[in-house]
């Protein structure tokens, strides 16, 4: 596959994330109501401003530049979606996951982010990602 051909697939997912979160809104929102479903949309719409502050806070404080590494933002948005969806059941973590890897994997073939760069926002973020997955009780969506 050609350079531009890679890069249309990397460009794809995280908007097809999207897309598979909002179909599982969808689908939860007749079984469950929309007040629920709005509530299992919570650590999605956290998630994305915690992960876009975080970037802002790296471009004014240049912590990513200092380490002459780079804020992964493609890694950061793929992980908000990824973590939700995972708390989904068994069968869409594996999915995610998997997926998730794959993209990892696409980004350093591309040159988009190096396996630090990736590492170490996954680092940044992860944790809050989970915590906020936890905390807000996730339930879930089939």
């Amino acid at each position: 596959m050609s350079y531009q051909q890679l890069d249309m697939i990397a460009d794809s997912y995280i908007p097809i994330l999207l897309l598979i979160s909002l179909i599982g809104f969808i689908k939860s929102s007749f079984y469950n109501g929309f007040l629920k479903t709005s509530y299992e949309a919570l650590p999605f719409l956290i998630g994305i401003i915690f992960i876009y502050s975080l970037m802002f806070v790296d471009i004014k404080l240049e912590i990513w530049p200092m380490l002459s590494l780079d804020y992964s933002t493609h890694t950061a948005l793929a992980l908000v979606f990824v973590c939700g969806i995972s708390f989904w059941g068994k069968r869409q973590l594996i999915g995610v996951v998997i997926s998730m890897v794959l993209y990892c994997l696409l980004m350093m073939y591309q040159n988009y982010h190096t396996l630090l760069d990736i590492l170490t926002t996954s680092v940044a973020v992860l944790p809050a990602l989970v915590w906020l997955n936890v905390k807000l009780k996730r339930t879930t969506i089939s």
